[in-house]
């Protein structure tokens, strides 16, 4: 099985999420049992093989105890500086999740906490089966579009020009049902 391609600006999320978790002296074994995976599972991602989605993703970075926002990587290395307040739509990191969900990341830097992404949900596109939980207080602005989003057994649809905010480690699922994509700015705290 090849790798999937990484069009240029994508980050490897694989090579990011294998950095960390050597770096942390944590095992392929342990992360897997940590966020109720499979070995195979987690192995797949990290050699690009497949993608994850939002809600494994999160949960791979809630177990690491790292912002869902540390596995775009080191911006450096996509030339991004240290202090420069600006980022430009064509430099834009890009994060790519199973299941047709999409980020770019907005913020020139994630070390002051704050983080900005613009997400994009394809028609019929969603987080995950399961509840997005992070561990920082977050929050979304609808761009264009329609999105469902469903927090523990309630469910609001939002349309192009409102938003939502939710508290640390409150659950969340967010569904594209329309014809069209979405786009929506995210807004994280860490």
């Amino acid at each position: 099985m090849n790798a999937l391609p990484t069009p240029p600006g994508d980050v490897d999320v694989g090579r990011t999420l294998r950095d960390l978790r050597k770096g942390m002296g944590i095992t392929l074994q342990q992360l897997a049992t940590g966020i109720g995976r499979s070995v195979g599972f987690v192995s797949q991602i990290e050699r690009g093989l497949s993608r994850p989605t939002v809600e494994d993703l999160t949960l791979i970075a809630g177990y690491l105890r790292v912002p869902s926002a540390a596995l775009f990587g080191r911006l450096e290395s996509a030339g991004l500086g240290a202090d420069d307040p600006v980022t430009r739509a064509g430099d834009r990191l890009c994060l790519r999740y199973e299941r047709g969900v999409t980020d770019h990341l907005a913020s020139p830097r994630l070390s002051d906490g704050l983080c900005l992404l613009e997400t994009m949900l394809e028609p019929g596109a969603d987080t995950g089966e399961g509840p997005v939980m992070d561990s920082q207080q977050q929050g979304g602005y609808v761009f264009e579009g329609r999105v469902v989003l469903r927090v523990d057994t309630r469910q609001w649809t939002l349309e192009t020009g409102d938003a939502f905010q939710l508290a640390a480690h409150q659950g969340c699922r967010l569904a594209n049902p329309g014809p069209v994509p979405a786009r929506l700015l995210w807004i994280l705290t860490h």
